[in-house]
């Protein structure tokens, strides 16, 4: 049977397009991770908490998963993986963080967790997020072991001993995985929501992001407090709230986990916009303190800015950095100091004033108690109280 030439160019299209259906079904079907929420050991544990989440499968270092070895000074030190099983594994994706100063990294595999073969090296930069792909003939492991042989002498945020990755990642032979591209370091002064999985936005963060914007139509609102959790905590305080500020028309815009960059897109995205607060309070940065003193400071100056051409009738109550860690030795303790020594500048007599109310939550020693934050980051509410009668006066001042 003859096909006309319009009838034969149908049908290869048809064909074409099946085929790239085919083809587009196959390249976006995720492969499968082998090394998700599987244990590992490393050779130098780290103490502070950081070595949650190293396979869950997140890029991301803002969202809290990087893992880092301990800040012992001999190198090479190395993290080993536990698949549980032997499996055939042909890919190794590995990623490190912006900050810290991991440097070459060595990817080797191991049937029975004592004779390992390596499979490929990786000099990572400086500064900088990243992520590589080893690929290699395919191998049976059980085990996958990252040897971190190096680390670069820039210090970036933390010292350069500890030696940082986001993830790691294990997979089959067969196609390669694609990568997701790297969105980039966030910097403390650009705005930036809050990513969760497969680099979309916290469906937490936006839902408390669109509850402050409804607070913003639902009435009029006296004096607004904007941060972080510490901020978000005054919810655990309501009488020491009400009492001293339920006759202002208050509202808490505190969202817990949030940096500096995460504030200015809030604003950016319209929570100051059709709202005319007497006072804004706003305190932001210790959750930056992974930053240099300096970036935070960028950070917070530009949400002053941000919030005076916004409402430019409004005046700002910019406290400083609450102090956090038990004791006053804590290099955290001289970086917040640093940011709130150049904090106070921004004060104008006027339209921003500035008051650093943290040794009120210390003892003479300059510890801090349990007593006033359990945590030695958030306060209880007695530590509220403190929080309240401390800011009464000037506040009080600034809403006539």
């Amino acid at each position: 049977m003859q096909l006309s030439q319009s009838k034969k160019f149908l049908l290869l299209s048809l064909l074409a397009t099946s085929s790239l259906s085919v083809a587009f079904a196959q390249q976006t079907t995720p492969p499968v991770n082998l090394a998700l929420k599987k244990s590992f050991v490393s050779s130098d544990p780290n103490m502070s908490g950081w070595n949650k989440g190293l396979t869950d499968g997140s890029w991301r270092s803002a969202q809290g998963p990087t893992f880092a070895t301990g800040n012992s000074a001999t190198f090479p030190k190395d993290v080993t993986i536990d698949l549980e099983t032997p499996v055939s594994v042909g890919y190794v994706a590995v990623g490190v963080p912006g900050f810290g100063s991991t440097k070459t990294i060595d990817v080797s595999l191991s049937e029975d967790g004592t004779t390992f073969t390596g499979v490929g090296t990786y000099t990572f930069s400086v500064n900088k997020e990243e992520k590589h792909l080893f690929s290699f003939p395919a191998a049976t492991a059980r085990f996958v072991r990252l040897t971190y042989v190096d680390h670069s002498d820039e210090k970036v945020s933390y010292p350069v001993t500890h030696a940082f990755t986001t993830e790691v990642a294990v997979y089959a032979p067969g196609d390669a995985p694609v990568l997701t591209p790297v969105l980039g370091l966030e910097k403390a002064d650009v705005a930036s929501p809050k990513y969760g999985d497969e680099d979309k936005i916290q469906a937490g963060f936006l839902a408390q992001h669109e509850s402050f914007l409804k607070r913003g139509t639902a009435g009029p609102i006296g004096v607004l407090f904007l941060g972080d959790s510490i901020t978000a905590g005054w919810g655990r305080a309501k009488d020491v709230w009400q009492q001293h500020f339920g006759a202002y028309d208050p509202a808490n815009f505190g969202i817990g986990g949030d940096k500096t960059q995460h504030v200015l897109w809030r604003i950016d995205n319209g929570e100051l916009d059709g709202i005319a607060p007497k006072v804004v309070v706003l305190m932001i940065g210790t959750n930056n303190i992974g930053s240099s003193a300096e970036e935070i400071i960028r950070g917070d100056t530009k949400i002053v800015d941000e919030i005076h051409q916004k409402l430019p009738n409004t005046k700002l109550l910019l406290l400083g950095i609450f102090p956090r860690a038990a004791e006053a030795t804590n290099p955290m303790r001289a970086k917040i100091k640093e940011v709130n020594t150049e904090l106070a500048k921004l004060d104008d007599g006027n339209k921003t004033r500035y008051l650093d109310i943290g040794d009120k939550f210390l003892e003479t020693d300059g510890s801090l108690s349990k007593d006033i934050m359990p945590d030695y980051l958030h306060p209880n509410p007695k530590g509220y109280q403190i929080w309240a009668d401390a800011i009464q006066p000037l506040l009080d001042e600034m809403m006539k």
